[in-house]
């Protein structure tokens, strides 16, 4: 990956205008080569004064950056010696530290503490830590991923310019810069290791380095997990091909096989097809994790979601073919294999033992608890995100009541086994991921002091998905009253719905979601200033957006003239809508990293209390002694310390 992506995926969002500018430098050094003078037809005076105010300019522009990103360093430097010295007060009074803080403790804490209490403090002690600790380590991140930038930009000068111009301004300015001194904030890290090892993990260094180590955002995935995601994928093709050929051999016999599987077949492509967004991500520098305020240190690579998938996959297959070849395994009864998936990947994700990718799965439980409470709980960037993948798997929920709804009956020893007609329990699982979103809608508007209508807007635009679902269904429940099924007024309801939806969601998508159509130009036409992916992928995903969106149109005119009956309809317009929600996922994701368009933010400063006037002064004389202790450890550090050009944190 070139520098400028990994730049692009390794900075911390919330402070993306206060790193260094490395795209506009580089732009910069570019139209300076490309409107030199030509040396054919320009006198060597001239050419030579066009380089000399280039350079002027460019390296004013350089300096610009470099008090940019001193001053942001010096701040947040500051920000975290003061949170460091704030969460030594709340320690020292939880843990009754002798010494430091021996004459203060009556005055920070009750003489009793309940043991209840103390456990508590101490468990939220341990959080507010892990958090700290990962601020360090952006900020360090920070540090190291900007002097980097400037390394290279100097680089890239002097191959262009032809000129050793940037290697002396590199040294004669960035090396020994304020933000590159890193003894402060090293001696931080460190007593912050010291602090939770010896307070809260009982001495136990492995166990509190777990706990606060930060993997390297760019580490690779090690060898076994890619060798079984490579392994079970195999398997998974080797299955798939195995059920097609079979299900078309055995077509007539089999007409319950995509009843019982297509949900199934609906979510496993949608597992895929999030494999493929979050390796992109990777790959163009979306930083996804951030976004979703996942913590860093138990995000999962693609390779393992590509395992997970295939697994997921893999048995799906078998139990397809389990239940195409029942009569072959000497079994009377082969509808207890469709159950088998379904049960399997309950049991997967709601298993309680700390194995297979818990941290990500006590995740995935918490947010989704999180949208199904919408109204209750502040909306963040993944809960909405979450509730829109659920309107586009719909029908794969439906599908799902109906394989619930299928065993009941098979159970019950009901005559209709394969009764999959809609009931009043269809239209409300249809009409609930809309009104998720709905409700997040209204939650972010109350949330927010600006009351932006923004937030209305999109609530309205939900309604009218809403409505779209009560007019369909109130059409198809009186349809038999109709001889023809433009003299029902429902289907006139529904078809206007429908094209209100259609206009209000298709612009949603492309103005606010993708945020296009802001370059009326020639250059980026109808795109907007930044991109991430090849300009041709935004034409295509703008044209896949409007078709698919206006596909109920195409499957009204099949099923009205009897081209297509109406499962195999709304089954290829399921595949299709998964399908225009993975491409959205690319867009959007990239639009939130780049503007922050849904004004989501990642913050993690944690705060146990507030401090009162005497904990205030305790706290500056506590700042005054670590930075007389820095300035003396400064001292003895020789200069061939200082340099740290060569450290590889990201």
């Amino acid at each position: 990956m070139k520098f400028g992506k990994t730049f692009e995926s390794h900075l911390t969002m919330e402070w993306r205008q206060q790193y260094m500018d490395y795209v506009k430098l580089k732009t910069m050094i570019r139209q300076g080569v490309e409107n030199a003078p030509n040396p054919k037809s320009t006198k060597q005076y001239d050419i030579d004064a066009y380089f000399r105010a280039f350079e002027s300019n460019f390296f004013i522009v350089l300096k610009e950056e470099l008090v940019k990103v001193n001053n942001f360093y010096a701040e947040k430097l500051a920000e975290a010696r003061r949170k460091h010295a704030q969460l030594k007060i709340n320690l020292f009074a939880t843990v009754r530290v002798p010494g430091q803080l021996a004459d203060t403790r009556s005055s920070l804490i009750s003489a009793s503490v309940d043991v209840k209490n103390k456990r508590n403090k101490t468990r939220k002690l341990r959080f507010a830590y892990s958090e700290f600790y990962l601020s360090l380590i952006l900020l360090q991140n920070y540090q190291n991923l900007n002097l980097t930038g400037f390394r290279k930009i100097c680089k890239k000068y002097n191959k262009y310019l032809k000129s050793s111009a940037g290697t002396l301004w590199f040294e004669q300015n960035v090396v020994g810069a304020p933000f590159t001194d890193d003894r402060l904030l090293q001696q931080l890290i460190n007593e912050v290791e010291e602090l939770y090892i010896k307070h809260l993990a009982d001495g136990n260094r492995a166990k509190a380095m777990a706990k606060l180590r930060v993997p390297p955002l760019g580490q690779p995935t090690p060898p076994g997990v890619v060798f079984c995601a490579g392994l079970v994928l195999g398997l998974f093709i080797v299955g798939a091909l195995t059920c097609i050929a079979s299900y078309f051999y055995f077509r007539d016999s089999i007409q319950s096989l995509m009843y019982l599987y297509r949900g199934q077949f609906v979510w496993i492509l949608f597992c895929f097809y999030l494999t493929i967004n979050v390796k992109a991500f990777q790959n163009v520098g979306v930083n996804h994790v951030l976004i979703f305020e996942i913590e860093p240190r138990h995000h999962l690579q693609p390779p393992t979601f590509l395992r997970i998938s295939s697994t997921l996959g893999y048995i799906c297959t078998l139990s397809i073919l389990a239940f195409i070849y029942y009569k072959d395994f000497e079994l009377q009864d082969p509808y207890i294999f469709p159950l088998v998936p379904v049960v399997i990947s309950l049991v997967f994700l709601f298993n309680p033992i700390r194995i297979m990718n818990y941290p990500a799965r006590r995740w995935l439980i918490r947010v989704f608890g999180r949208v199904v409470a919408a109204p209750f709980y502040y909306v963040r960037f993944v809960d909405f995100w979450v509730a829109d993948q659920m309107n586009s798997l719909v029908l794969c929920i439906v599908d799902y009541y109906y394989l619930m709804r299928f065993y009941w009956r098979y159970w019950n020893h009901y005559e209709d086994i394969f009764y999959f007609e809609p009931d009043y329990v269809v239209p409300l699982l249809r009409g609930f991921p809309a009104w998720l979103r709905l409700v997040q809608c209204l939650r972010r508007y109350h949330d927010s002091s600006s009351k932006s209508i923004s937030y209305l807007l999109n609530a309205l635009k939900y309604t009218t998905t809403l409505m779209v679902v009560l007019f369909s269904t109130l059409q198809m429940e009186s349809s038999a009253k109709y001889s023809s099924i433009f003299e029902n007024p429902y289907t006139w309801l529904y078809l206007a719905s429908a094209l209100v939806s259609t206009i209000f969601c298709t612009g949603w998508d492309l103005l606010r979601d993708f945020g296009l159509f802001k370059i009326w130009r020639w250059d980026n036409f109808l795109l907007r200033e930044k991109l991430v992916y090849p300009k041709c992928f935004y034409y295509f995903v703008m044209f896949e957006n409007v078709t698919i969106r206006c596909f109920w149109a195409i499957e009204f005119y099949l099923v009205y003239n009897n081209f297509v009956l109406p499962y195999n309809c709304k089954t290829l317009a399921s595949f299709l809508e998964v399908t225009r929600r993975f491409f959205w996922n690319f867009l959007r994701l990239e639009n939130e990293h780049l503007y922050n368009c849904g004004r989501f933010r990642a913050t993690r400063d944690i705060f146990i209390a507030p401090l009162n006037p005497r904990q205030e002064q305790l706290l500056e004389r506590m700042m005054d002694e670590s930075t007389l202790q820095a300035s003396k450890g400064n001292e003895s550090l020789s200069e061939g310390e200082d340099n740290v050009l060569d450290k590889k944190y990201f």
